[in-house]
């Protein structure tokens, strides 16, 4: 009984550890995959104030990120992000989570969201973000540019890669 409760622990562990590591594909009924457009969608940011797809303030890109304020790769995703913050200014970032205004807000704050205005992060209260996107797993990232898709990055982005979208021309 002990080595079967021993054998059922490893691999469990071993399968949480490998689980961010899986190839993980779109749902094929996505409706990003059929319209190429940012999706509708209403988001109650950390202050209360709500915006829409159409009263974002209007950047050049605009990056979505489904997150989970206690995902490690959601915080590994925001680290990164700041630490090349100074190559992404013209890029909104609009971080969603279905999670609580507190742990969200907490996240925020870990991060220095507040203030920089190029930063939105709340709650999609009606779901339509991760309705739109399917995604399987956190962070979600779904780059767009003047409202029509470019790339969507499944397990969190390559900052390398987003960085080199971005900068061509």
């Amino acid at each position: 009984m002990k080595k079967f409760i021993l054998s059922l622990l490893t691999m469990l562990i071993i399968g949480q550890a490998s689980a961010q590591s899986l190839d993980v594909k779109p749902d094929p009924n996505s409706p990003y995959l059929k319209d190429k457009n940012l999706p509708a969608f209403t988001l109650t940011l950390i202050d209360g104030r709500e915006v829409t797809n159409k009263t974002i303030p209007k950047y050049k890109y605009t990056c979505i990120i489904f997150f989970s304020p206690d995902c490690s790769h959601c915080e590994t995703e925001a680290a990164t992000i700041n630490k090349y913050k100074d190559k992404l200014t013209n890029v909104l970032f609009i971080w969603d989570s279905y999670r609580d205004m507190i742990a969200i807000q907490a996240f925020a704050d870990k991060f220095k969201f507040v203030g920089r205005p190029n930063i939105l992060i709340g709650r999609d209260p009606s779901y339509a973000i991760p309705t739109f996107f399917r995604p399987k797993m956190t962070p979600f990232v779904a780059l767009y540019k003047n409202n029509q898709f470019v790339k969507v990055y499944e397990k969190g982005a390559d900052i390398f890669d987003l960085i080199k979208i971005i900068e061509s021309k």
